[in-house]
């Protein structure tokens, strides 16, 4: 990730990004630990009414250790409307994906994903993950401790290949995860929703990596 990107995308969300009827903002941002590491405010904005979205960490890359995203303390419902599954969340995915090959996201709020990844779907074809994966995210992991206190909320680490040649590898190995879920779920919806998603994963992970021999 280059400094510059970061800057770009700061000075946008400084003016202020229409999205779905509301403006999403961002404060100054804030120094981390270290120099590389960047920590913003993200708010929605609607006439003279002004809400708490969530918090962005975003880690440049230093040396050997690659740079990062993460998304947390996100608002469940902003201003009346639901944050999960709408367009504001596709704005947010969409502005900081980009960014980074390693992405993190916070789903202790989002009930459907929290039920899904609860029941054993496979990460990438949960709600959350699958929208991730729809961005170019291949491989995954859950950060979830049932008895963890230091850890932080629930999230879900998804990051891109380094080598666009293994995205094969990745698809595979998704197709394994499904056909266990599939032969070891009793829940017919849930079965049915991950094979529609693996199937528009499939198609879409070709066209993202289609350089890829």
């Amino acid at each position: 990730m280059r400094e510059e990107e970061l800057k770009n995308l700061i000075e946008k969300l400084r003016r202020g990004i229409e999205t779905d009827g509301f403006v999403l903002v961002c404060g100054e941002p804030k120094r981390g630990r270290f120099a590389q590491e960047f920590n913003l405010d993200l708010s929605l904005l609607k006439g003279s009414k002004k809400a708490h979205l969530l918090h962005a960490k975003v880690f440049l890359g230093r040396a050997e250790y690659r740079d990062w995203v993460e998304l947390f303390g996100i608002a469940k419902e902003v201003l009346g409307v639901p944050y999960f599954g709408s367009n504001v969340e596709s704005k947010v995915l969409d502005l900081f994906s980009p960014l980074t090959g390693r992405l993190f996201v916070e789903y202790y709020d989002d009930m459907d994903t929290v039920r899904e990844l609860s029941a054993g779907v496979p990460p990438a074809l949960s709600r959350l993950g699958f929208e991730l994966a729809r961005r170019g995210f291949m491989w995954f992991k859950d950060w979830y401790f049932p008895e963890g206190l230091m850890e932080g909320g629930h999230k879900l680490q998804a990051e891109r290949p380094e080598n666009r040649k293994l995205f094969r590898k990745y698809l595979h190995r998704l197709e394994e995860e499904l056909g266990n879920f599939l032969n070891s779920s009793a829940e017919k919806s849930l079965k049915k929703l991950s094979e529609e998603r693996f199937k528009i994963l499939e198609d879409t992970w070709k066209k993202i990596y289609s350089s890829a021999s």
